[in-house]
């Protein structure tokens, strides 16, 4: 019998080709996103699982009381580690200094590196594999440095890293001993570069980084682990750990053992731990995305199924008049379905490969892998889909009759309203309009601001990272350059290149708000005219801050009256200044509330515009004037214009959003092509009539095509909103008055969607024209 109705429904699939297609695609585009957030949720759950023996792993957790709170910590003091080597049910213990990241100086500037000191242990507790190298020399040299293979080519590229000595700011000169492999799964302790840790002991005897090897106090920059001899010892080492309590000044610590297995998700009660893959939140979040994908993804193969039951209304009577059962009908039709969907999954898969390359996550590749979990799942998922969309089809049509259906079939109507269908068109469209208008918004923010980045920033412009060293005396050799036409110590240059916070309090009323760090000869430099009052004076007081610029936006929410501000005091932080000028909105950076401060210590950058064709030469004047001040350090100089505006920016946003947008535009639009297509079908009598009754071509198709317009309409009125509401956090989130909201954005945004779907509609009720009143009414 299984065997019969398979044949039976490939044949019915292979006889309607295009329908088969259609369906197939359809639900392939929704199962792929649908693939990739199961993915994610794979990856949470495989985190770590590449440590042999898992559950006998555990990491050591900090628990401190003090008089306010109790905290749990993921990491743990140093000097715990030693008391439990002596413990009888471990295997083996490894500490792990967490060190951050680290400037590697290369010829083409610095290179960030995270990264940790350990100990040769750390190969025996955990899974990550030596491809090359000797663990022990993390022991016998602690000038070793062990590289994880993505970070050597990230650093050297395809050449050999062993045996290379790289320079790190700060920290001193290693030579690469080892390469460790890339983990197969993502993990809560992620290697980029790791260090003997008795390099760290004699970092810390230099002054050069904290000395926490012997400080209990010291325990948020530290982590334990262990492995124990059997998953059961677990119960007895929290007991063996409360022996260890510490009691410091203001707090007390206790410590117990998580198994690795249990890091993630994340736990929102433990402190500390930014690694932890995933959350439940986040988890949740993906399964209710997983089941609205599913469920739109049914809806549209409901909605062609449906638009095809006439045509299959007659199999249906034949089936039943032969002695087919209800139940046999019903299993024929969830077949076919199960088998649209798993045919949909052999699309889906190339679907996948295609939007992974536009998935925000470096980490994502490394998790997608074909395992047989991951398999079971997939298929398990595709069945559930077929069967979720089938089961409406399948019990409205195993429901006709047979003397209905073989003598009138064009007086059936499979539901009596359709509410329904109105209202999924209404939400499927809405969220289209609503992604659109991010995405016109975005396009539209991202060309004006690099129409003015391009008119407003010469290119002939350098910047140098001043790495937090005094830069005065440099700065007056570089201006002596015959190369360079003028320099200016700026945390602002066309754009915001760094950026603080202060609390403001004017009139009894406080705010905070943002603030850059400028050379007083900027906005003279720049001929930038302020709205009001003066630039700052000539010889500004380096070692008290006296006064402030703010612009329109800041003058708008500090004072009612923004034009009295000027020579108005504030009270900045903990000090008095006084606003001696306004500068206008229009500056790029400056459209959101913005203070202009001149703070020495905290400049960042120096800009150095240099002669027209005089680049090259001032470059290298500037590293070799650079090398002479500060030998120790990298100069990091780059053409501002190249290196600032043309890196990753709002357009990453356009393309997360557009392709979110068109992949719910295009599963929106196969939705209403079977609804069109279905609303021809049972209204063919009465365009029949209205044709003998002379309706002209254009009359007939706007009679079928009206209510979708009105729907569209409808689906605009909660759309657009929801779009300009989004526009609206983008505005915040970038802090510039570029982002425009206005009413033609939102306007293009609506009508390309309302385009798309009325030409879809088309594509099915134009059919109306071609109808042929003798046929269709020679019945009646």
């Amino acid at each position: 019998m299984l065997k019969n109705n398979l044949k039976i429904v490939i044949r019915i699939l292979w006889k309607n080709k295009l329908f088969s297609l259609v369906n197939i695609l359809s639900l392939s585009l929704s199962m792929a996103v649908g693939v990739i957030l199961f993915t994610y949720i794979k990856a949470t759950y495989d985190a770590d699982h590449f440590h042999p023996n898992l559950n006998q792993i555990v990491r050591i957790l900090t628990q401190e009381t003090n008089e306010v709170e109790q905290t749990k910590w993921a990491t743990a003091p140093l000097p715990l580690a030693p008391q439990m080597e002596s413990v009888s049910y471990i295997e083996k213990t490894v500490k792990v200094r967490l060190a951050g990241k680290h400037n590697l100086q290369t010829d083409k500037g610095d290179i960030p590196i995270d990264i940790k000191f350990s100990e040769p242990s750390f190969f025996d507790v955990f899974g990550f594999k030596l491809l090359s190298g000797n663990a022990q020399s993390l022991t016998n040299n602690p000038t070793s440095l062990f590289l994880t293979e993505r970070t050597a080519e990230k650093i050297f590229g395809n050449a050999n890293a062993l045996g290379q000595t790289v320079q790190f700011e700060n920290l001193g000169s290693y030579t690469v001993e080892g390469i460790i492999q890339d983990p197969p799964l993502e993990t809560h302790l992620p290697i980029e570069a790791m260090l003997s840790i008795n390099a760290a002991g004699l970092l810390e005897k230099k002054g050069v980084i904290s000395n926490i090897s012997q400080n209990w106090g010291d325990f948020k920059s530290s982590a334990i682990y262990a492995r124990l001899k059997s998953e059961d010892d677990l119960k007895q080492l929290n007991t063996t750990l409360q022996n260890y309590t510490r009691r410091l000044d203001k707090s007390n610590l206790q410590f117990l053992a998580q198994p690795i297995e249990a890091i993630t998700p994340q736990n929102d009660d433990i402190k500390n731990d930014p690694n932890a893959v995933g959350s439940w939140e986040g988890i949740k979040i993906q399964l209710m995305l997983i089941l609205s994908l599913t469920l739109l993804s049914a809806f549209n193969y409901i909605s062609l199924t449906l638009a095809r039951a006439f045509s299959r209304a007659k199999e249906v009577g034949i089936r039943k008049t032969i002695g087919a059962t209800r139940r046999q009908i019903i299993s024929l039709f969830l077949m076919e379905s199960t088998l649209v969907s798993l045919l949909a999954l052999l699309f889906t898969m190339p679907c996948v490969e295609i939007l992974m390359h536009y998935v925000p996550d470096p980490d994502m590749e490394v998790a997608f892998s074909y395992d047989t979990t991951l398999i079971l799942g997939l298929l398990t998922y595709a069945v559930i889909t077929g069967l979720v969309a089938g089961a409406l089809p399948s019990w409205l049509l195993s429901a006709f009759k047979p003397i209905q259906v073989l003598r009138k079939m064009k007086n059936i109507k499979l539901f009596q309203s359709v509410a329904i269908y109105k209202a999924l068109i209404v939400v499927q469209f809405s969220v289209t309009i609503m992604l659109m208008i991010v995405v016109v918004i975005l396009a539209d923010y991202e060309l004006k601001s690099r129409a003015i980045i391009s008119s407003t920033v010469s290119p002939h412009v350098l910047t140098l990272d001043l790495k937090g060293e005094n830069y005065e005396n440099l700065q007056n050799e570089i201006s002596q350059l015959s190369q360079v036409e003028t320099t200016l110590a700026t945390n602002w240059y066309h754009e915001l290149i760094q950026i603080g916070k202060s609390s403001v309090t004017f009139n009894d009323k406080t705010l905070e708000i943002n603030y850059v760090s400028i050379d007083p000869k900027t906005i003279e430099t720049e001929g930038i005219t302020l709205k009001s009052g003066q630039n700052f004076p000539e010889n500004m007081p380096k070692s008290t801050e006296q006064y402030v610029l703010v612009n329109e936006a800041a003058a708008e929410i500090i004072a009612s009256e923004s034009e009295t501000l000027v020579g108005q005091t504030l009270l900045l932080d903990s000090a008095y200044v006084q606003v001696i000028g306004i500068m206008p909105n229009e500056v790029i950076g400056a459209q959101r509330p913005l203070i202009y401060r001149y703070l020495p210590n905290e400049i960042a950058t120096l800009i150095i515009k240099t002669n027209p064709n005089a680049e090259l030469e001032a470059t290298k004047a500037v590293q070799t004037l650079w090398k002479n001040h500060f030998p120790e350090k990298t100069s990091n100089l780059y053409n501002l214009k190249e290196h600032r505006y043309s890196g990753p920016s709002s357009g990453d946003r356009i393309g997360l959003f557009g392709g979110a947008a068109l992949i719910v535009m295009i599963i929106a639009g196969l939705g209403i092509l079977g609804i069109a297509s279905y609303s021809v079908e049972i209204r063919t009598k009465e365009l029949g009539i209205r044709k003998v009754l002379g309706a002209s071509n254009k009359e007939l198709v706007w009679a079928v095509t009206r209510n979708f317009g009105i729907l569209m309409l409808i689906a605009g009125l909660i759309g657009a909103p929801l779009g300009f509401f989004c526009g609206d956090l983008i505005r915040q989130d970038l802090g510039s008055r570029l982002v425009d909201l206005s009413f033609i954005n939102i306007s293009i945004g609506f009508g390309l969607v309302a385009i798309f779907g009325l030409l879809t509609v088309l594509s099915q009720t134009i059919r109306a024209v071609h109808i042929e009143p003798v046929k269709v009414l020679k019945a009646e």
